[in-house]
């Protein structure tokens, strides 16, 4: 295959995964409460954005952009996390709440990527507000399913992750177009 090839597959599963995550997080949402559709559900999206995550690290670091790689190394970890905080049919907050702690370098490093206008990498950086107020919230025992910050961080995440693609596509397209 070549290198060509690779980058486009590459770009194809980033796609997909950051993609289904965004959908199976608003599908999930419509589910019972911590029933096992809504879990399994989440856990697949965790699953396809860690995929998204690591490959987007392979992509981004062949491009020079070492940091950004890093952090979407990172990035990959936070998914774990969340992932790792459900199981088939509850979620434990306190882990949960601890995505906020990896995820805060993962976006930091990942703002330094070129490939993303200005605007996405500085807006990207206030992701870490409504997770802050989760990780607050279970910290100080005020946290409710039912707060906004939980709706805002997830899909904020979610859809930072399709901005991305947006952007993957774009720079594969201009690079494609030079060679």
């Amino acid at each position: 295959m070549t290198p060509e090839k690779e980058t486009r597959l590459s770009i194809i599963f980033i796609s997909i995964g950051y993609i289904a995550n965004f959908v199976l997080g608003l599908l999930g949402s419509t589910f019972p409460w911590e029933s096992f559709e809504q879990m399994t559900t989440w856990q697949i999206g965790d699953s396809m954005a860690i995929m998204a995550s690591v490959l987007a690290s392979r992509i981004v670091g062949s491009r020079g952009q070492n940091l950004a790689a890093a952090g979407y190394v990172l990035l990959g970890i936070a998914y774990g996390v969340s992932f790792a905080s459900s199981s088939i049919s509850s979620i434990n907050n306190e882990k949960m709440a601890t995505v906020l702690l990896p995820l805060l370098p993962a976006i930091v490093l990942i703002s330094f990527c070129r490939i993303f206008p200005s605007w996405l990498r500085i807006s990207s950086l206030f992701i870490f507000i409504p997770f802050f107020f989760m990780y607050w919230n279970v910290v100080n025992g005020t946290y409710s399913n039912e707060n906004i910050s939980n709706v805002l961080a997830y899909s904020s995440i979610q859809l930072l992750g399709i901005l991305w693609v947006i952007y993957f596509w774009k720079d594969f397209k201009r690079k494609t177009i030079i060679n």
